[in-house]
């Protein structure tokens, strides 16, 4: 049996295309209160990544979905679309996969928005706990999806963030087991792609959450110096700044759109 796949996605607005990559275990939905808004004034593309949302994809065993995969197929979902250029914006694994098609691709980038993503790869104690992660999906899924969902919000705001928490919990809930383990499978073994940061000429923003408890803040930071057009901005949330704060999400979003277009023209 081959892998098979068939791509669910969205495109609304005109003008300039905006690309929005979602992350592990969400869904182009998650993205709802982002979209709405600036495709009063871009051409958004909403992709759901393989074996994500609606988008269908049947796995041999024990398959590894690498990064490198999943942007070749959002590469082919853009290219039918007659989209050959665009700004891209990646959540923590949808980062993964833009840096990937940042790669092969640059000539597609007018800018990439890393939010809540990093250019590294991940290190031992990271693997390990990707490993640990799919053990206990494996046997213990509802608990996987519970305890894995709640580290995404900054805990301090839990109590008034139980609707968004519940909403997110519901995405990850309908993502398969096998995509789910295929996926963290990938992630452990994705290349570092920090060289990236000085090789490509389009501007780069990354947006770090000040209590993100899967991304050290100063860990980001640090990763930004020294890279050609790269930006830094620090938000007051935990991994999911489009969820916790959309409407500060969007107007950064906007400001760097707009200064991504004036910078490639």
């Amino acid at each position: 049996m081959t892998n098979i796949y068939k791509i669910n996605f969205k495109i609304k607005g005109k003008g300039i295309p905006i690309v929005l990559l979602h992350g592990f275990m969400e869904s182009l939905e998650i993205w709802n209160s982002i979209y709405y808004n600036i495709s009063n004034k871009y051409k958004v593309i909403l992709i759901d990544l393989p074996g994500h949302g609606k988008s269908i994809l049947t796995l041999k065993k024990n398959t590894i979905f690498t990064m490198e995969k999943v942007a070749e197929i959002v590469k082919e979902t853009l290219i039918k679309e007659n989209i050959q250029k665009a700004i891209f914006v990646g959540h923590s694994m949808g980062g993964y996969v833009a840096l990937a098609m940042a790669e092969k691709y640059p000539e597609m980038f007018l800018g990439l928005c890393l939010l809540h993503s990093t250019t590294k790869s991940d290190t031992l104690e990271k693997k390990k706990n990707r490993i640990q992660s799919i053990q206990l999906a494996i046997y213990n899924y509802p608990l996987f999806i519970s305890t894995s969902i709640k580290k995404l919000f900054y805990y301090k705001k839990l109590s008034s963030l139980q609707e968004d928490i519940s909403f997110v919990k519901k995405i990850a809930s309908n993502t398969h087991i096998n995509s789910i383990t295929s996926f963290l499978k990938g992630m452990s073994i994705r290349k570092d792609r920090k060289f990236l940061l000085k090789k490509t000429k389009f501007p780069k923003l990354y947006i770090a959450g000040l209590y993100d408890l899967i991304l050290d803040i100063k860990n980001i930071y640090e990763e930004t110096k020294n890279g050609n057009q790269v930006y830094f901005l620090a938000i007051p949330t935990g991994h999911m700044g489009h969820i916790e704060e959309p409407k500060k999400i969007v107007k950064i979003l906007e400001n760097f759109i707009d200064f991504s277009i004036k910078e490639r023209l």
